[in-house]
């Protein structure tokens, strides 16, 4: 069985124009297999309300381990991230680390050969950058906020400090244990 997976979404928006000259500034597309699931159930508000709620452990937004303050910091934390750090448009998925190993395990083919993965379009990159850093380590989020920015071909400038992002795809999501470090 999958693991249920309990979901909550902030959105920003902002303005960017794509602009892609050449196709060598295009990183190569995966191919995602659908399956049917029920139309997910999206609600707005405010981060004041949503930060409110956090806060005081009303779990309207049914956020699994609202509870247990470690994971309720986090959901703060990621809040925080999105709203003040994010320059762009932004995926982060907060589960158990134990349902991330659980969903992403590699095991016998399923029905129609295929199988939830995960995959590293920057070689690794981002998660060699973020082991061991707790997402309210601004560290983690001066790194957010570089990978958000947009680009004209959604990679790292090839000007960029540090040399081993050179070039590098800035595309994927970030997946987050309740404890706040990345999976």
């Amino acid at each position: 069985p999958v693991p249920h997976f309990s979901h909550f979404a902030v959105c920003a928006r902002a303005g960017l124009e794509e602009s892609r000259d050449d196709a060598s500034s295009v990183s190569l597309p995966e191919t995602l297999h659908s399956v049917q699931l029920p139309c997910p159930l999206i609600r707005e508000y405010k981060r004041e309300a949503v930060h409110e709620m956090l806060i005081n452990s009303e779990n309207q937004l049914e956020l699994p381990g609202l509870e247990v303050p470690q994971a309720r910091d986090t959901y703060i934390a990621v809040l925080e991230l999105l709203c003040d750090y994010a320059s762009g448009g932004a995926l982060v998925c907060i589960a158990d680390a134990a349902a991330f190993h659980s969903a992403f395990a590699t095991r016998p083919q399923s029905r129609g050969g295929f199988q939830p993965c995960t995959r590293s379009s920057d070689q690794g990159y981002m998660t060699a950058l973020l082991r061991g850093t707790h997402v309210r380590d601004q560290r983690f989020r001066e790194a957010f906020r570089e990978f958000t920015q947009h680009t004209s071909n959604d990679r790292w400038p090839s000007e960029h400090p540090d040399e081993s992002a050179r070039g590098r795809p800035k595309d994927g999501a970030f997946l987050l244990s309740r404890t706040g470090y990345r999976v």
